[in-house]
């Protein structure tokens, strides 16, 4: 039995060589995305002081990554030294690590944050309905690395225990793997936590921030209460983020007046998932332009997040996503909504894509009744034709007279661009295999680019229908309309490797358009920034006739009032941004913080500005209870 551990020991110790080895390889493709190899970031010594560090917290990092499954076989070996049962089982975890690995990377990679408990729970929720909507070539490419890493563990473990029963090795393999791990780990840590004072702090962060969790694993191993946390603080004086998760709310600051509306006019909203800015075209969105040719649009306008949830969620109360939580925990609905509830608005909440992640159902809509969570449809196409359908029939089968309706109708297609068909024209050429898992900053982005137009060509032939359904039944003279997008798309816009959205908060990934049809309005253009924080004040106000000053339940101001915006707050999946004139500030869920150019681009100046913090942290602290 000693005999049988033994062997099996020194086996597990050459199987976790091998896959250490695997693991810096394939870890390779964190490298591209390290921000301080940008130009003009540091001189040409500090890249190489910064380089040396790096490297070495790499080789440790991705070391004790890839050993992670040791320690529990190398407690199997103890317990049940059966090689039958070791192998199978060091494999299979192996490979399932090393797919996580590969998967991290890939996210990484497009959205520049790692595996986390949003995205897992993201994943878990697409059981049920596709929230990822891969296209053929992802789902087989997937399936082609699983099988291919699984396979390839198996092999190599049976080759490992082949050569050692052929020739037992002299080389104590596993001292060394641990000392050259672990001892890259020691100094990585030690100098990332002693470098906390220096004026190099920001960077040193930034360059250990690709790596997949270290400041987590540093963290746990600090000897202080919630270590990970004040280990990122210490790199940051003057932030903390309020806790924001069960505190009782104070929205809205002062109970609301109104005078009595002159008429009840409907209310269409239309939102276009990833309609960025630069995609209200004659060519892009036929339908859609000549509506706005006749409405008021809004040429600067962002909106409140870079990507679904905070979109919609500042469109609808008014404030930062950073009260998401506290709202769904409350139940507390937006105020826009209840008021429309209380003058017996009928509603209408048609989605292609799922309202219960993000939990629309228990936030921005909880006050609908019997709202419907999900449309039927094999597609985000199918989705979206099924919503107008539906719509259709509402307004068909409206009794005159009629209480007035608020609508809402939110259309999938160009989120989901790669599983729409790709020989649509007129934008071509396309990418006829939808492969993201291989975009990189080499990629050309046109085959993509023109697949998502031609995506939002269809999402334009739909609203066209909806905006003809409404001049034939009359209802144009009597109906506010709102079309616009919850956020925006990249496609490596700035050359900085982002692909897609909820990963930065340049105009590509947060500016949008924004169209309001007001009944006997002149058209006109609006080039003062606008934002979704104003869209609820500016249909509390002149829609429903609310006389309470917009500050007391919103931080917008009516979008036909142009104010000077010094920054602006906007929400993520993964904490938020200070958006600024020249520069951006992300702020991440520990405290860390990064500044960048508008562009992206990482910048020289890493000092806060505490007024627009202190502003901000107002802005965030504003409709709680003090």
């Amino acid at each position: 039995m000693m005999a049988k551990r033994k062997q099996l020991l020194q086996w597990c110790a050459w199987f976790f060589a091998g896959n250490t080895l695997l693991f810096w390889l394939v870890g390779l493709r964190y490298m591209h995305a390290i921000p301080w190899m940008n130009d003009g970031v540091l001189s040409f010594t500090g890249k190489i002081i910064l380089g040396v560090f790096f490297t070495i917290s790499y080789l440790g990092q991705l070391g004790f990554l890839a050993c992670i499954p040791a320690f529990w076989i190398v407690l199997f070996i103890l317990i049940f030294p059966r090689r039958n049962f070791i192998l199978p089982i060091a494999a299979l975890s192996s490979g399932l690590w090393l797919i996580v690995l590969i998967t991290d990377i890939a996210i990484y990679s497009s959205y520049r944050f790692h595996v986390n408990g949003i995205l897992l729970s993201l994943i878990l929720h697409s059981f049920s309905q596709p929230i990822f909507d891969l296209s053929a070539a992802e789902i087989i490419v997937a399936a082609v690395i699983i099988f291919t890493v699984l396979m390839g563990e198996i092999i190599f473990a049976s080759f490992v225990w082949w050569r050692l029963e052929k020739q037992a090795s002299k080389i104590n393999v596993s001292k060394w793997l641990a000392i050259i791990v672990f001892g890259c780990l020691y100094f990585s840590y030690s100098m990332f936590v002693l470098s906390s004072d220096s004026k190099g702090a920001r960077i040193v962060l930034d360059s250990t921030r690709s790596l997949p969790f270290y400041t987590e694993f540093l963290g746990a191993i600090l000897p202080i209460k919630n270590g990970q946390v004040a280990l990122e603080r210490t790199f940051e004086r003057y932030l903390l983020q309020p806790s924001t998760i069960n505190e009782p709310l104070n929205y809205p600051l002062q109970q609301l007046q109104f005078h009595a509306a002159k008429q009840k006019l409907n209310l269409l909203v239309i939102v276009i998932d990833t309609w960025r800015f630069d995609m209200l075209t004659p060519e892009v969105t036929p339908n859609v332009y000549q509506f706005a040719q006749q409405s008021t649009v809004f040429q600067h306008h962002f909106s409140g997040g870079d990507a679904t949830g905070p979109g919609i969620f500042s469109l609808f109360y008014g404030i930062p996503s950073v009260y998401w939580s506290a709202m769904e925990e409350h139940h507390r609905g937006p105020l826009l909504i209840d008021e429309l509830i209380k003058r017996h608005y009928q509603p209408e909440i048609l989605a292609s894509g799922e309202l219960f992640e993000p939990a629309f159902n228990r936030t921005v809509f909880s006050a609908i009744k019997n709202l419907s969570v999900t449309t039927p449809g094999a597609t985000p196409y199918d989705r979206d034709v099924r919503i107008t359908q539906t719509f259709t029939d509402f307004i068909q089968h409206q009794k005159k007279p009629s209480p007035p309706f608020f609508g809402f109708l939110f259309y999938d297609a160009a989120h989901s661009y790669c599983a729409v068909p790709n020989n649509l024209v007129p934008f071509h050429p396309v990418a006829k295999i939808c492969n993201r898992m291989s975009l990189s900053q080499a990629t050309d982005p046109e085959p993509y680019f023109n697949r998502y137009k031609n995506s939002l060509l269809l999402v334009d032939e739909e609203i066209g229908q909806v905006l003809q359904l409404l001049k034939d039944h009359h209802l144009l003279d009597n109906t506010v309309v709102l079309i616009t997008g919850d956020h925006g798309e990249e496609f490596n816009d700035n050359h900085l490797g982002y692909w897609g959205h909820a990963s930065n908060f340049t105009h590509y990934q947060v500016q949008t358009p924004l169209i309001l049809y007001w009944p006997h309005t002149p058209p006109k253009k609006i080039s003062y920034m606008t934002t979704h924080y104003d869209i609820a004040p500016t249909l509390m106000t002149q829609l429903l006739g609310c006389t309470t000053l917009p500050d007391q339940y919103s931080d917008g101001v009516s979008l036909f009032q142009s104010k000077p915006i010094s920054y602006l707050l906007v929400g993520s999946y993964i904490g938020f941004g200070i958006i600024e004139k020249d520069r951006i500030t992300s702020i991440f869920p520990s405290g860390n913080f990064q500044i960048t150019q508008p562009n992206g681009q990482l910048t020289h100046d890493t000092e806060l500005r505490l007024p627009v913090m202190q502003s901000a942290l107002r802005d965030m602290r504003k409709f709680y209870q003090s």
